[in-house]
């Protein structure tokens, strides 16, 4: 496996480096955010620990450029060095898929970087297509089916609904969205993602009767949720709002 380092502190890297090295991987290194992303436009990695203070470029705008440019793999683990609720929520909406702290503790480190080679080891490209109860969605060809009839999505919605069905269960923010679907984040008032998510829920009949429930999580987000299909009094969680809450908007950009 080929692990990408992000680290600027010799001392730190000197004893990742080892550490990799013993577990038989392959390690490079840089020491700043713009070398990162220099070396992940030539090569292929399949995992970066990244320093989420790294130099120059930040490490979360490293995150945003990997996830933008090169989608959800490779996994990416962050190293931070303050415990703030709000870096660590702002790097996991971003996509990061794990964290550890400074300074590192090697065995930690070495066991949550085996743990996300072991899953991206499973998920190879993981979806060239997912399949949930009646849905089916051709990742590749970007198309998607529900009970074998073809629907039509747009780019974006497409994007949103595969990563919904492809995290079934998990709460996802609207900043999270804006980025996948959009590249960035949307202004705070925009009525943008409220309007693709109340297409979605009508053009992919996210209803019990298929399994679903695309639940709007309070301050959060969104969740889609399996349910006991054709449960018509099915509900989400407490903190959900009703499917139907929201009203269309009348415009929202493409």
């Amino acid at each position: 496996m080929n692990i990408l380092l992000v680290e600027s502190d010799p001392a730190q890297t000197d004893s990742v480096e080892r550490a990799i090295r013993q577990s038989g991987h392959r390690i490079s290194k840089v020491e700043r955010g713009e070398d990162a992303i220099t070396f992940l436009q030539g090569n292929e990695v399949d995992l970066v620990v990244l320093d989420w203070e790294s130099p120059g470029v930040s490490g979360f705008e490293v995150l945003h450029w990997i996830r933008r440019h090169l989608g959800r793999e490779p996994p990416v683990l962050f190293v931070i060095s303050r415990l703030l609720e709000v870096d660590i929520v702002q790097a996991l909406d971003a996509g990061a898929d794990d964290y550890v702290f400074k300074p590192l503790r090697t065995e930690e480190l070495m066991a949550r970087a085996g743990a996300l080679l072991r899953r991206a080891q499973r998920s190879i490209k993981a979806e060239c297509v997912i399949a949930f109860g009646p849905y089916f969605f051709d990742v590749t060809q970007r198309r998607v089916f529900l009970h074998r009839e073809a629907i039509a999505l747009t780019d974006k919605e497409f994007a949103v609904a595969a990563y919904f069905f492809a995290n079934v269960g998990q709460v996802v923010s609207k900043r999270f969205l804006a980025r996948l679907a959009w590249g960035r984040e949307l202004d705070s008032t925009s009525r943008t993602i409220d309007t693709h998510i109340y297409r979605l829920r009508r053009k992919l009949v996210l209803r019990p009767e298929n399994g679903v429930r695309l639940a709007t999580v309070y301050t959060h987000g969104y969740r889609l949720d399996e349910v006991a299909r054709g449960s018509g009094n099915a509900l989400a969680s407490a903190d959900a709002e009703p499917e139907d809450s929201l009203a269309a908007p009348r415009t929202a950009s493409h």
